[in-house]
């Protein structure tokens, strides 16, 4: 617990309290992801980036049963709508 930042605290305080909810199955919701980013209008685009990301993705991709391609198309739209942020 000691390399956490408050944030972080917040957050594992909150999760010890119940206040979270289940959204369901997760299975399904990555199907249901799966079905309307393979089913959307699609542009071909290049990008660079370093190896040692490119391998970690891919390993989250396979932890997650979800095609590297496919988990780039999620962030980038979850990225588009305001479902995640950008910390730089």
């Amino acid at each position: 617990m000691a390399n956490l930042d408050e944030f972080e605290l917040d957050i594992l305080k909150s999760v010890e309290n119940e206040e979270w909810e289940s959204k369901g199955n997760i299975t399904e919701r990555s199907q249901e992801l799966q079905f309307i980013i393979k089913h959307q209008k699609k542009k071909a685009i290049s990008i660079r980036i370093s190896e040692n990301d490119l391998y970690e993705l891919k390993k989250k991709s396979l932890e997650s049963s979800i095609p590297y391609q496919n988990l780039i198309q999620i962030l980038i739209h979850q990225f588009t709508i305001d479902k995640i942020r950008l910390s730089i």
